[in-house]
């Protein structure tokens, strides 16, 4: 009799750990397939009194940070509450973005040109705005802005863009 109580509480004390080892593995698996929450960099305009500044912003992504999630980002332009503004009109659209040998190649819809209606200063801040987001990657470090897949000499008229362009114009 003795020994059948022995045998039983093994069985069950077997049976307990085993129980929580599977609950426990399984816990594990699902905490590990939730996707991580990273962050991007984009440039964004900030109004002073008396002039602009292209400020860096952090943006929480729902997953992988990627060029094209920054520059849907960038695009997406200030949330509300922020004090600062779009430094992309916000009509614009990414088409596409390649990535090749440290040269990003990022096509823009035809607003990007159309419905930019600011001087040299405001030019200079989109096109940094830009560049900067996308060579916040590391295997990043040139950056071609194409309208409607064609390359562009301008998008003001202000800045020339013809040419791979990198940070710090």
């Amino acid at each position: 009799m003795r020994s059948a109580k022995l045998f039983l509480i093994s069985i069950l004390a077997i049976g307990l750990i085993a129980g929580l080892w599977v609950l426990f593995s399984q816990y594990s698996q699902v905490q590990q397939d939730e996707p991580q929450e990273e962050s991007v960099t984009i440039y964004l305009v900030r109004s002073e009194p008396t002039e602009f500044h292209l400020v860096p912003v952090q943006r929480k992504l729902g997953g992988a940070a990627s060029p094209e999630a920054a520059l849907q980002e960038l695009l997406n332009g200030p949330q509300s509450g922020e004090e600062l503004y779009a430094s992309v009109p916000p009509s614009v659209r990414l088409r596409s973005l390649t990535v090749q040998d440290g040269l990003a190649s990022a096509d823009f819809s035809a607003e990007l040109i159309t419905d930019f209606n600011g001087g040299a200063l405001l030019e200079s801040y989109l096109v940094a705005a830009i560049v900067n987001t996308l060579t916040e990657f590391p295997h990043i470090e040139q950056v071609q802005i194409l309208v409607e897949g064609e390359v562009v000499e301008s998008i003001g008229g202000h800045i020339l863009a013809n040419k791979p362009l990198k940070r710090g114009l």
